[in-house]
């Protein structure tokens, strides 16, 4: 069973100004960097959302092309990018088939429940195999600043939506 929000389905122009954003944000990653949002998980943020408003294989293809992109621009082992981008947007999914009548307060907590776990994992990864023992002070406020920047970006952008409709 469709949600409403999984009805929607995004025109042309709109396909066009996320991916010209996308690959924007995604290249300015190497002059524009900040310790207290990831850029990385605001790239996630944009999936994620995208996620609840269109399903296609070939967004899955492009989001692993620019996931292999990232990789090759920031020097990120090949994969790395696409699994945490690929990982958002299946979230997004599984978020939007369990919401079921696309509840604003699910998505958020979905994807809370996202950026704690790479979080956690990315802390671990690091403390294990590298011996780094990251600041938790950072991790929080990066996880913060990210959900906040969802729900502004998830009320503009469904505001938008429903107004084009």
């Amino acid at each position: 069973m469709k949600t409403q929000s999984s009805l929607i389905n995004l025109n042309n122009f709109q396909n066009s100004i996320f991916h010209f954003l996308f690959i924007f944000i995604l290249s300015s990653q190497i002059i524009v960097t900040n310790s207290y949002l990831n850029i990385l998980y605001v790239l996630g943020l944009m999936i994620f959302i995208r996620a609840e408003y269109e399903y296609n294989w070939k967004l899955i293809l492009l989001i692993s092309f620019y996931g292999l992109y990232q990789d090759t621009l920031l020097g990120f082992q090949f994969g790395f990018s696409s699994l945490f981008f690929l990982f958002f947007f299946f979230l997004g999914q599984i978020s939007n088939l369990v919401s079921g009548t696309g509840s604003f307060l699910m998505n958020v907590y979905f994807f809370a429940f996202g950026v704690f776990l790479l979080s956690l994992l990315e802390g671990f990864f690091l403390f294990f195999s590298h011996s780094i023992v990251i600041d938790f002070y950072k991790v929080f406020i990066n996880m913060i600043l990210t959900i906040i920047l969802f729900l502004l970006i998830k009320r503009f952008f469904n505001s938008f939506v429903s107004s084009n409709v």
